[in-house]
Parts: C-alpha cells; sequence; structure tokens
C-alpha cells in the first residue's frame, strides 16, 4: 500500500511516465496492451499450418532474393510498420552527426496527445535519443514516434518529408507517409514489397542498430514491457523487426531471423489477431530455411508496384474493430475556404472509398487540406469533399483531376461558409438542450461531415 502511495506521488509530481495501454495500433482490440497473452510453446524447426491469404513476401536480406510471395506490390495501410521509416530516418541523422544517442530531446503537447499505445511522458520532460529508439521498436510507443520526429526534424511536416524523400531515394513506389507513427491516414500507404526493400536495407546499411529490432523488453523503472513481436520470445533465431496495427489494415508484421549465417526477412499483412501474423511469418521463415536461394532468381526490387492510386487498400475495419464505423461522422464546423467535391454517393462508405482513391492520386497525395465526407442537406446523399483551400489551388485541383475523367466541381466559400454556420448553430443548440434551455427548438439543422485532417 505504501508503495502504490508513493507511485502515485511521484506519477502526479511527473517524476514516472504513464504507460497507456488502450486499445492502439499493434495490440489490437480485445487484448491487454500491457501483457501479452499466453503464447502457445512451438518447438524450434517446426511450424504450424498457417493459410497466407493476405500480401506477404519472403526474402533473403543478403542477397535480395525473393523465396515466396503473393500480391507483394498491392497497396496496405502500414499502420506501425511506419516506424521503420522512422528509426532509418533516425538512424542517419545520427549518422550525420544531427543528433546523438545520448541527446535528450523534448516532448511537446502534440507529442503527448498522441493515441496509444504511449509511454506518457508528461510535456516539457525529456528522453534520450536512445531510450525512445527502444520505445519505438520494443513497445510502439506513438508518442515517441513524434518526440523522435520533432527531435529529428524540427516538425512533424518536416520529418514526414524527409521520410518521403528516403521512400523515393530506395525507390519505395507504392509508399507515401503523412505522420511518423502511423495511425491511421488514408494517404499513408505501403506494400509487402517496399517494406521487405527498406528491412534489407536498414539491416545492411545500419548494423549498429540491429539490437534496436530484437530487443525482448523495454525497461522502465521496474517494468518490462515485452516486445510486440511474439517471434522474439519464442523462436530462437529470430531478431526482428516490427509490428503494426490498425483497425483499417489488421495485424501486420515485419519478421527477421538468422540461421547457419543466412537471414531471412518476412512481411506479413492483414491478419486478424498478433499470433496469427507471428505464425504466418514463422511458417515462411521456417520454409525459407529448408530452401536453397534460386539460382538467377527474381530480386526483391524486381516485384511491380501498383501505381499509385490504382485500388483503395483493402479496409479490414469492419471485420477487426465491429464497434468502429469506417466512416466517422463528425459536425461540420471545419468547413471554409474554397473547396472541391469529387461526386455524390447515396452512402457514406461510398463517398468514403470515392475519396480515398482520389488522396491517392499523384494529383491529391500531397495536398494539403481537410478531406471528409458530407452529409447533404434534405438527405440528398453523401459528398466526398476538400476544403480550407484557396481560389487557385481548388481550380487546379479540378483541372487536374479532369485530365483523369475524374469528376471534380469547385464549391464557392459562401456555400462552405453557410453549412458551418448552420453545424454551429446545431452544436449551440445541442449544448443549450444539454443545459435546460428551450432555444434549442428554433436551431438549424446543420450539415455532417466525415473529417479527416490530411495536412502535414
Amino acid at each position: 500500500m505504501l508503495f502504490r502511495k508513493i507511485c502515485l506521488v511521484l506519477l502526479l509530481a511527473g517524476f514516472l511516465p504513464v504507460i497507456a495501454f488502450a486499445q492502439n495500433d499493434d495490440a489490437g482490440p480485445g487484448e491487454d496492451n500491457g501483457t501479452e497473452e499466453q503464447e502457445p510453446a512451438v518447438a524450434p524447426g517446426t511450424a504450424k499450418r498457417i493459410e497466407i491469404k493476405a500480401p506477404y513476401v519472403l526474402i533473403d536480406a543478403g542477397s535480395g532474393d525473393v523465396l515466396a510471395e503473393d500480391r507483394a506490390g498491392e497497396p496496405w495501410y502500414p499502420a506501425s510498420l511506419s516506424k521503420l521509416m522512422t528509426a532509418y530516418v533516425v538512424f542517419h541523422k545520427i549518422r550525420e552527426g544531427k543528433l546523438r544517442l545520448d541527446q535528450e530531446i523534448s516532448v511537446s503537447a502534440l507529442a503527448s496527445g498522441q493515441e496509444p499505445s504511449k509511454i506518457g511522458i508528461p510535456v516539457g520532460k525529456t528522453v534520450t535519443v536512445d531510450f525512445a529508439l527502444q520505445a519505438l521498436l520494443t513497445y510502439s510507443a506513438n508518442d515517441i514516434a513524434y518526440v523522435l520526429a520533432e527531435g529529428a526534424s524540427g516538425s512533424i511536416a518536416g520529418f514526414a518529408d524527409d521520410m518521403n524523400a528516403a521512400a523515393r531515394r530506395l525507390g519505395l513506389t507504392a509508399t507515401h507517409y503523412v505522420n511518423p507513427n502511423g495511425l491511421f491516414d488514408p494517404r499513408q500507404i505501403t506494400s509487402a514489397r517496399d517494406l521487405a526493400v527498406l528491412s534489407a536495407v536498414m539491416l545492411t546499411e545500419f548494423p549498429e542498430h540491429a539490437h534496436f529490432f530484437r530487443q525482448e523488453y523495454l525497461v522502465i523503472g521496474k517494468r518490462k514491457l515485452p516486445n510486440r513481436n511474439r517471434l522474439i520470445r519464442t523462436m530462437p533465431e529470430a531478431d526482428g523487426m516490427k509490428t503494426g496495427f490498425v483497425c483499417a489494415s489488421g495485424f501486420n508484421l515485419v519478421a527477421s531471423a538468422s540461421r547457419n549465417g543466412r537471414k531471412l526477412i518476412a512481411v506479413v499483412l492483414g491478419y486478424k489477431n498478433s499470433f496469427t501474423r507471428a505464425e504466418a511469418a514463422r511458417a515462411l521463415l521456417e520454409r525459407g530455411f529448408a530452401m536453397a536461394a534460386p539460382p538467377g532468381g527474381k530480386k526483391v526490387a524486381d516485384i511491380i508496384n501498383m501505381p499509385q492510386g490504382t485500388i483503395v487498400p483493402a479496409d479490414m475495419t469492419t471485420l477487426l474493430c465491429k464497434n468502429k464505423s469506417p466512416v466517422s461522422i463528425k459536425d461540420g464546423t471545419t468547413l471554409a475556404g474554397w473547396g472541391v467535391t469529387f461526386g455524390t454517393y447515396n452512402t457514406g462508405q461510398k463517398a468514403d472509398m470515392a475519396l480515398r482513391g482520389r488522396l491517392l492520386n499523384p494529383y491529391g497525395i500531397n495536398i494539403k487540406a481537410y478531406a471528409g465526407v458530407v452529409a447533404l442537406p434534405r438527405k440528398a446523399g453523401f459528398g466526398a469533399w476538400m476544403w480550407n483551400l484557396d481560389k487557385v489551388t481548388s481550380e487546379e485541383i479540378c483541372r487536374n483531376y479532369a485530365t483523369d475523367g475524374a469528376h471534380c466541381q469547385v464549391i464557392a466559400p459562401e456555400v462552405l461558409a453557410q453549412m458551418a454556420a448552420n453545424a454551429k448553430v446545431k452544436r449551440e443548440s445541442e449544448a443549450a438542450m444539454s443545459q435546460g434551455s428551450d432555444d434549442a427548438a428554433t436551431a438549424v439543422k446543420p450539415v455532417r461531415t466525415v473529417m479527416r485532417r490530411i495536412s502535414h
């Protein structure tokens, strides 16, 4: 009891981090993020028969030979696999002398406000780059990803630019980043092929940092937080690399293992839980170690990615997060400036999918604006909209989309202003009603929007 009281005092004083265990981008729905479920024993050199249906690729990390793959060039939401690129950029900053492992970096309010999983270091406190990399790659801490990004590049926008520049340099043609932690954004995409290339390059370029990927636990005081990659503890040869989960992506894993002088990398995407993703990766790795490298076989760089915007990545939200709607309805109080519409649809889901496709188009992927699905007045359907633009940009957007034959129409600021005003009246009337006022009866019915911030 005395120990608990002391911890509470320290926590309130800001000396201990708050380790957040709410649903997050690795533990997944229904799991206790502070602990791993019981791990079935699997004998070394064996693997359960796991049917692999989603995109995957298995490569030899040294040669780049493809040992097995299916749909490896298909776009997918990376979730926390984004943190591989976050680490890659930070590793480069360290090598260039712009960061040091013992350097203290501050926790901003923006970083502290990220969704779990998170460490919960109070705003204004500092952590070392070394600890931050451990928290990033072992515990997959979303707040620490922002701490590293701001410490490395000064801002999230600047770090995202660095991530995308690195992706272009490495030829990751299916990959685009908006944030350093992988929390869902429709423009944050990759492919199994790109993840395999990135992982192999990291291990080759930065062998001095390989220990970050195989660390079994993150130690904070007397707590030991287990690596979310269960293969690190259940497969003797496993030595990395990273897990990821958001509702839209399912459970993803990049797993590496070494045996008899060979290092293999398996990328598996879109599983229903952390156990099946680990066993799928284990099955691929065991299969690869039993194979000889194919002479003159296909290299991972030879896998062709689908062009960005060709298809919208699969969304597993309705399958894995049954209590969460794939389209989140919010009010339209942020509608402002000039806007564009990509059409009107009879359901919010159809409008959302159409919008995601436009955002992945080369014309839309770098646009800094708000985007969302708008519920039109008088039940006229749902619009896929962008707003908070200027006139020149909105007209240019529609001209660009018109070259592809895609519908795009400019929305005048007067229309957005009126709809935003209606939404604000509605919000105020609901607040008044909650306080017992009867003035709410005269409120104007607002537009509703599904809003998603897409600027860096």
